[in-house]
């Protein structure tokens, strides 16, 4: 896995990155022992990581 980007990797080896994006934004925003900057910090990668797999050209 590309220690740079795992969330796009993490997307990308799904075989429907979008539920995916879905499923583990839902799961960082339940995390109860996860401080509100570290998820939204955490939320923030997983939004340019989405954001970045709908540039692909086959996705």
């Amino acid at each position: 896995m590309n220690e740079d980007k795992p969330y796009v990797e993490l997307l990308l080896s799904s075989s429907n990155p979008h539920i995916s994006f879905l499923s583990l934004s839902q799961t960082i925003m339940n995390q109860n022992d996860l401080t509100t900057c570290t998820k939204k910090n955490t939320l923030q990668k997983v939004v340019e990581a989405y954001e970045e797999i709908c540039d692909y050209p086959y996705n």
